[in-house]
C-alpha cells in the first residue's frame, strides 16, 4: 500500500472529508518528492564515476527536450512461422534455430491513418472512449489520466496477433502522458491504465469524456501483424548461452525478419520512430525492466540505479520472468503524444497470466 493508501486507510471507512485533507498533504508531498529526483545532477554533472558505470544511452535522467521522432511504417508483408525458421538458420543459428522459434512473437503495430477513423470502426486514437455506463475515468497523483487510445481486439486475432489477450472486446488506455514518471517507484502505480471492455459491453456511441483525450479529435488506428525476436540482451536469450558469434547471428537474425516484412529493426543510437506496439517485446538497450517491474511492485523504489544491482535483485528469482510487454508508445508528433523531459517510449506490461481473462489490475508502465 503506498503512503496515501496507508493513511486513508487509518482514516476509517466514511470520512471522505479527512481522506481529502490527507490528499491535501500527501499528494503535494509526492509532487516534490518527483520534482526533487527530476531535478537530481546526472552522473556526469555530478562526477560520480561509479554512478556512471550504471549509466548508458537509455537512462532516464536525460535532461533533452522530448525528441522528435519519425513515423513508423505499416507491416508490408507479414511473415509465417516457417519464415522464421528459415530467417534463423539463414543467419548462423543452426543450433538455435527451434528456440527462436519458440521466442518469436506476433505483434500488432499501431499506426495512425491520416484522417478519421472508418465508419464503424472501434481502434482509434484519441477522441472519445467507448467506456461501458458507470465507469470511473482513472487519475493519478489527483489529476485525471490521458485517453489515447483503443484497440479493437477482435481486429487485432484477424490481423494476426498471439493469443495473449481476451479474443473480442477493447483495450482503453490511459497514461499520464508529459508528466509521465519513470515507473520505477512503487508511487508511479496508477500513471498508466489499461481497461478492458468485454464486447457486451461496449456501448453503442462513445459517452462524453469526463477527462482529456489526445489526440482530441479521433484518428484512424491501422493494424498490422509482424513476427518478432527478442534482443540478444533478453533474459530469455541470454539462458539459450550464446557464444560471441552466435550472439550477432541472433542480431542479424531480428534484423532480417523485420525485412522480410518490409520494416526496419529497431537499433540503439538510430534515428528515433514513433513505433507503437501492442505485445511483442521492449525496443530498449537494457534488458532490465522485468526487474524494474518486479521490485516497484514489491514497493522497492530502485530510483536512479540499476534494477538488477539493487540488493533486493538477488532475492526476485525468476520472479520477473511473470511480466509481459502489453504495449509500447513513443513520442509521436501526429498525436500531440510526449512522456516527460527526454523519455521516448512508454513501456505498459501486464502479468501474462492475468493478461489472457483481461484482468489488467497489475498493470504498469515505465517510461525512458
Amino acid at each position: 500500500m503506498d503512503r496515501r493508501g496507508f493513511f486513508k486507510s487509518m482514516l476509517g471507512k466514511g470520512l471522505d472529508h479527512g481522506a481529502r485533507q490527507v490528499d491535501a498533504v500527501i499528494i503535494p508531498f509526492e509532487r516534490a518528492a518527483r520534482a526533487a529526483r527530476d531535478a537530481m545532477p546526472s552522473a556526469e554533472e555530478s562526477g560520480d564515476e561509479g554512478a556512471l558505470l550504471a549509466d548508458d544511452a537509455a537512462d532516464d535522467r536525460a535532461i533533452a527536450e522530448t525528441p522528435a521522432a519519425l513515423p513508423a511504417e505499416p507491416v508490408g508483408d507479414p511473415c509465417a512461422e516457417e519464415d522464421v525458421m528459415r530467417v534463423a538458420a539463414d543467419a548462423g543459428l543452426i543450433r538455435h534455430v527451434e528456440a527462436a522459434v519458440a521466442l518469436a512473437r506476433r505483434t500488432v503495430r499501431l499506426v495512425p491513418g491520416d484522417g478519421p477513423p472508418p465508419e464503424g470502426a472501434r481502434s482509434r486514437f484519441g477522441g472519445a472512449p467507448d467506456l461501458p455506463p458507470g465507469s470511473v475515468w482513472p487519475n493519478w497523483d489527483a489529476e485525471p489520466l490521458t485517453f489515447v487510445a483503443q484497440i479493437d481486439l477482435a481486429e487485432a486475432a484477424a490481423a494476426g496477433i498471439d493469443p495473449a489477450l481476451p479474443a473480442d472486446g477493447l483495450l482503453v488506455v490511459f497514461s499520464a502522458l508529459d508528466r509521465s514518471p519513470s515507473g520505477t517507484s512503487p508511487l508511479d502505480r496508477e500513471s498508466s491504465h489499461v481497461l478492458w471492455v468485454p464486447a457486451e459491453r461496449i456501448p453503442d456511441r462513445a459517452p462524453q469524456p469526463i477527462g482529456p483525450c489526445q489526440p482530441a479529435q479521433a484518428r484512424e488506428l491501422r493494424l498490422s501483424s509482424e513476427y518478432v525476436l527478442p534482443r540478444v540482451w533478453s533474459a530469455p536469450v541470454q539462458r539459450l548461452g550464446l557464444d560471441a558469434a552466435e550472439q550477432e547471428a541472433w542480431e542479424r537474425a531480428r534484423r532480417d525478419l523485420a525485412e522480410l516484412q518490409g520494416v526496419t529493426a529497431w537499433e540503439a543510437g538510430a534515428e528515433l520512430r514513433s513505433l507503437h506496439r501492442l505485445l511483442g517485446f521492449a525496443e530498449e538497450s537494457r534488458g532490465d525492466m522485468p526487474v524494474a517491474l518486479e521490485l516497484a511492485a514489491r514497493g522497492v523504489d530502485v530510483g536512479y540505479g540499476a534494477p538488477g544491482a539493487h540488493p533486493e535483485a538477488r532475492r526476485l528469482g525468476g520472479a520477473p520472468d511473470r511480466w509481459r510487454l502489453l504495449l509500447q508508445l513513443t513520442v509521436d508528433e501526429q498525436l500531440g503524444w510526449s512522456f516527460g523531459r527526454g523519455r521516448e517510449r512508454l513501456y505498459v506490461w501486464g502479468v501474462e497470466d492475468e493478461l489472457s481473462a483481461g484482468v489488467l489490475t497489475s498493470v504498469r508502465a515505465l517510461a525512458r
